[in-house]
């Protein structure tokens, strides 16, 4: 109470001093808000990917894969809407750069720019590694359907065909749709829509981690589904 007591004294004196200065005979209130057309919800197959227990002695090259367990984005809506998915990286901060991966793994991932989500950083703050996740197969409304379309601005689309053998990696603050057929430059309407992602980590040899100490992979990403 003190405490509020205390601020009302401040802004009463400011008010006195200054109020004329700032009044007006009128003032405008923003109301806005968007109706959609459709409720979609997203979900996952597994609410985590866990690597288990990786024996640091199983870190021999300049960079180690760790595959991970496929992983399904759904999409749910009540009626035929376009939408799409936003990924976005919850470990920025610890998300490798172009650069810190030629360093670190002798990898060129300079035309894959945002690709490399993080997994945390060890006890000396150094980033663990990074972790890759592509689509590789998608359906819309139960039917087989690889024409996946990516976006950085939901306005200019890229389209990409996809397939187990040449999956299209997701890239932080990015975003992915369906498309109706391959030469669609927009998202199509959706009531159902399934994206199977794969990938894994990857990991720095052993001897770049701190000595004798466990490193816990921390990675965390967020998929939500964006009203076009």
């Amino acid at each position: 109470m003190r405490k509020i007591l205390l601020s009302s004294a401040i802004v009463m004196a400011l008010s006195s001093a200054s109020f004329a200065g700032y009044a007006a005979e009128s003032a405008s209130l923003a109301v806005t808000g968007t109706i959609t057309p459709a409720s979609c919800d997203v979900s996952l197959s597994s609410a985590s990917i866990d690597f288990g227990a990786i024996s640091a002695s199983s870190l021999k090259n300049g960079y180690n894969q760790v595959a991970a367990s496929p992983v399904t984005v759904s999409v749910a809506c009540d009626a035929a809407t376009a939408v799409a998915v936003q990924t976005v990286d919850n470990r920025a901060s610890s998300a490798m750069t172009s650069a810190e991966a030629a360093s670190d793994f002798g990898l060129d991932m300079s035309t894959m720019p945002g690709s490399l989500f993080g997994l945390g950083t060890d006890s000396a703050n150094s980033k663990i590694g990074a972790l890759l996740l592509g689509i590789d197969g998608a359906t819309l409304d139960g039917t087989t359907n690889n024409n996946v379309l990516t976006s950085t601005d939901q306005s200019t689309w890229e389209a990409h065909t996809v397939s187990p053998a040449s999956a299209y990696s997701l890239v932080n603050n990015g975003y992915f749709a369906l498309g109706e057929t391959a030469d669609s430059t927009s998202p199509a309407s959706v009531t159902t829509a399934t994206y199977s992602l794969t990938g894994g980590a990857l990991l720095k040899k052993s001897d770049k981690y701190p000595s004798g100490e466990q490193v816990t992979l921390d990675g965390n990403i967020t998929f939500s589904v964006v009203y076009l």
